[in-house]
């Protein structure tokens, strides 16, 4: 155990958080975290069976059935997110370690972004409090009353690669609307969730609230499948997130899936390259490639593709591979050996099917330990090319040439997904016009940006609904028409 985990209060470390307590799992299973840059176990955490899963349950459903809760003016809750808030807040610098620790995030990679999962905290907590959760409307035998109400039990499915950013979407949401939850904690990454259900428990939720499990593929299936659960907001694969789908369809629960992407960034051909670069590249290879939104895929004008390829290429060059603890590394491990193999396995693809590899390959970036991939670059690919159409996850970009704007759209919409985005030009109008061409939910103009008052999701594959904004707390609401008389003369 080390310094980061030592951090940690033994209820995070060895419980769950289920009915407003701490409870000791009822299985004995447990899963071994290991660090990815040394391949070095550091700790072990619980793992949740049926038993630990119904209880979870059973709490989230009598909150709701029966706790004030929902019955709260969003003002109401809108107290007690803010001082999960600041309980939050305060644990922000142990919370970027473990991301590093626990997936191999690069620290500064962790700090900048792990305060998008603040701004998330804090737009719900704003917004519940002034949510027009009740409005009415004229009728003609007098008026209705249009009722907002919280659609139940949720359960809530994170992923491993950024769990407490995109944990803090759904809890947030959730709980704003009046939802009452189970959040399943993935098992690379199981503290984040539990550090939030520390902070719940010293802000005061009421029991039940919000419940905290750590739990492999078959307690996921047993969650989803639960009758008393009303609405499933997963992350996570497509391959999941269809099965998810389907049992869902079974009683018409609520789902809410944001599955993945092969996000493209369009370059206009009278691009400033330098600026647009300098913008774009952070967000080609984020956290070794294993963030959904990553601009993996870089259009060029054919006549301006080996310039941008040099220029790309020279940047991601000088990036520094390696310890993702120390402040200057920019591309760290990927999570493990199997998800190394599988990125192997894609650029070995690319190069059999005729790509042109400028950078990088299979090579393990001179470290005798560690799950590292050199950073790939691939240029000349063409639209049909395997490593253009499936989401890799790892380090891995490739430079397609296009010959005119519809040519662009048309290569950039070749895919099955459609998650993100973004376009590059002087004239921002002409951007705008070439993003709205773009089938996809989040697209930038001259940049990428995460904003909590801002719908994310994706069109096709990338999944089903929304996460943040406004859309994002309506995803966890049911409408209620209440038609009433005319008052009485």
């Amino acid at each position: 155990m080390n310094e980061y985990s030592t951090a940690l209060s033994s209820n995070v470390r060895s419980r769950f958080f289920i009915d407003g307590e701490w409870v000791v799992s009822h299985s004995s299973a447990r899963h071994t975290l290991v660090d990815p840059a040394t391949e070095e176990p550091f700790m072990s955490v619980s793992l949740a069976d049926p038993v630990d899963v119904e209880r979870a349950i059973a709490a989230a459903r009598r909150a709701f059935d029966n706790g004030p809760w929902p019955k709260m003016s969003g003002a109401e809750r809108s107290v007690y997110l803010k001082r999960l808030t600041e309980e939050i807040r305060q644990r922000l610098p142990l919370l970027a370690q473990l991301w590093t620790e626990q997936v191999g995030a690069p620290v500064t990679f962790a700090s900048g972004l792990l305060p998008t999962g603040i701004t998330r905290f804090e737009f719900f907590a704003s917004l519940a409090e002034t949510y027009e959760f009740e409005e009415a409307r004229p009728t003609r035998r007098g008026h209705a009353r249009v009722r907002r109400e919280p659609v139940g039990v949720a359960a809530l499915i994170a992923p491993w690669n950024a769990t407490f950013p995109i944990v803090a979407h759904k809890i947030a949401a959730a709980l704003a609307a009046g939802c009452t939850v189970v959040v399943k904690s993935p098992v690379e990454s199981p503290l984040d969730a539990l550090i939030i259900a520390e902070c719940a428990a010293a802000a005061g939720l009421p029991p039940g609230v919000l419940n905290v499990i750590t739990a492999g593929r078959d307690e996921g299936a047993q969650l989803v499948q639960s009758r008393d659960i009303d609405k499933i907001s997963f992350t996570g694969s497509v391959a999941t997130g269809q099965w998810i789908a389907r049992a869902a369809a079974e009683r018409l629960a609520r789902v809410t899936l944001e599955l993945g992407g092969k996000s493209a960034a369009i370059l206009l051909d009278d691009v400033d390259l330098p600026a647009a670069l300098a913008a774009l590249t952070p967000f080609t290879m984020p956290f070794s490639g294993q963030i959904c939104f990553a601009q993996t895929r870089i259009l060029a004008p054919r006549a301006r593709h080996d310039e941008v390829v040099s220029a790309y290429a020279e940047i991601i060059s000088k990036l520094k591979v390696g310890n993702p603890h120390e402040a200057d590394t920019r591309i760290g491990p990927v999570l493990n050996a199997v998800q190394r193999e599988r990125v192997r396995g894609y650029i070995a693809q690319g190069v059999s099917e005729g790509a042109q590899l400028v950078l990088g390959g299979t090579g393990n970036a001179g470290f005798d330990k560690g799950y590292f991939v050199e950073p790939t670059i691939f240029g000349n690919v063409t639209s049909d090319m395997t490593i253009a159409q499936q989401e890799i996850f790892g380090p891995v970009v490739s430079i397609l040439p296009y010959d005119d704007i519809d040519d662009a759209v048309r290569i950039a919409n070749d895919t099955p997904y459609g998650l993100s985005g973004s376009v590059y030009g002087p004239d921002i109008e002409r951007a705008y016009a070439v993003a709205c061409r773009m089938r996809a939910g989040h697209v930038g103009v001259n940049g990428v940006e995460l904003a909590a008052n801002v719908p994310f999701g994706g069109f096709r594959l990338s999944g089903v609904g929304r996460e943040g904004g406004r859309e994002g707390l309506e995803a966890y609401l049911e409408t209620k028409a209440v038609l009433m008389p005319a008052a009485a003369g």
